[in-house]
């Protein structure tokens, strides 16, 4: 692995609370600093802009880290912060990497989550922004996720303790080289690609298929409350429910596909048969990546029709069309993102780096009980 290249200015580290009359500022930055880091969808200020839209800014409760270099920004990571009571009265200062600490708010599910680095001084800037935590002395907990375990392996927290609180695979097509969509069926199993074709032909045999991306907030907005039904029906009864029964989660992504800066990075498709829509498919994009954020089926009673598998090929083709290299089911278990992966997975995890004191010691040798007694993490 190369080394970064020794700056020819020395970094200055800042941290201060993000409020109503520094946000203007601190986007200016984002953007000008997002052209020249390896970031993600997730930390692209499209994103970010509709997470900080849904905290209230003049609580005092979030924490940016700032790198300069010169008068130019080269690193940043934003914080939720939050005082967590424990027992005994006791309590301790959490940190959460660009997620705010509050469940419903976090329902939104930030992945790929990092700083926000000049390409150049990833390493030096890293050590920067973590120093800089670990010297405010006021915090205690720091949690940070769902994130690679090789961006983990770059942070140094001093004084800190590490523990993995989730654990979750990624699959991933590589579309690299790819002309059409035979190429990449031809890199699955010969399994999945049956399923594929038999499932098109049945459903082009009833009447011809109809791949469709919303234009438009109206057609967007449309689209979006069809899903929300369908996730509604599907998910509401499970153990962790429909995040569109949640009205921070429903009004995060209606700001992101109507705001005009991230309108061009939310795309929604819906698979129609004649008029009849068989399914839609959220998505996020960024640079040559697009990553599958989450769909909305409806039932076919042909158990030979695999609408699932076909939605996401005729994307992928589509997705092949306009040049995109790297078609991302990100973090979850599922047997149709392994049966549409055409590379290893990968990992992804939720981390937190706890200080070394009595008390979280403490709390953390009672997590170890609970979770040799119940199990999990």
């Amino acid at each position: 692995m190369e080394k970064d290249p020794m700056p020819s200015l020395p970094f200055q580290t800042r941290s201060y609370q993000v409020n109503e009359s520094n946000v203007t500022e601190l986007e200016h930055k984002w953007i000008e600093l997002q052209s020249k880091a390896n970031s993600s969808a997730f930390i692209a200020w499209f994103w970010i802009k509709q997470w900080l839209a849904q905290k209230n800014l003049i609580a005092n409760n979030c924490l940016c880290v700032e790198v300069m270099q010169g008068l130019d920004t080269v690193g940043l990571a934003l914080f939720g912060t939050k005082t967590k009571k424990i027992f005994w009265g006791l309590s301790f200062n959490q940190y959460f990497l660009h997620k705010s600490g509050n469940i419903k708010e976090d329902q939104t599910w930030i992945e790929h989550n990092t700083f926000l680095l000049h390409k150049d001084f990833e390493s030096q800037l890293t050590s920067e922004i973590c120093e800089e935590l670990v010297t405010t002395g006021k915090i205690d907990d720091i949690k940070i996720g769902l994130s690679s375990p090789v961006f983990i392996q770059t942070l140094n927290f001093v004084g800190f303790n590490q523990r993995t609180e989730l654990s979750s695979p990624g699959y991933l097509a590589n579309l690299e080289g790819f002309s059409t969509l035979d190429d990449y069926l031809a890199s699955l199993s010969k399994n999945t690609r049956s399923h594929i074709k038999r499932s098109i032909k049945l459903l082009n045999e009833q009447s011809p298929l109809r791949l469709v991306l919303a234009n438009g907030t109206a057609e967007k907005d449309a689209v979006l409350k069809n899903i929300a039904e369908l996730h509604r029906i599907k998910w509401r009864s499970t153990v962790y429910g429909s995040g569109f029964d949640n009205p921070c989660f429903y009004k995060f992504h209606q700001g992101l596909i109507q705001e005009q800066d991230s309108a061009q990075n939310c795309r929604l498709y819906t698979l129609y048969q004649d008029e009849v829509a068989l399914g839609h498919v959220y998505l996020l994009t960024y640079g040559d990546k697009w990553s599958f954020y989450l769909s909305a089926l409806h039932f076919n009673a042909d158990n030979r029709i695999k609408v699932g598998l076909v939605i996401h090929s005729l994307i992928i083709e589509q997705a092949i069309k306009e040049g995109i290299n790297v078609y991302d089911f990100l973090a979850g278990e599922a047997q149709y993102k392994k049966s549409l992966s055409n590379a290893q997975p990968y990992e992804q995890n939720i981390y937190c780096f706890y200080r070394n004191t009595p008390l979280l010691l403490f709390r953390e040798l009672l997590r170890k009980w609970k979770r040799l007694i119940f199990g999990g993490f």
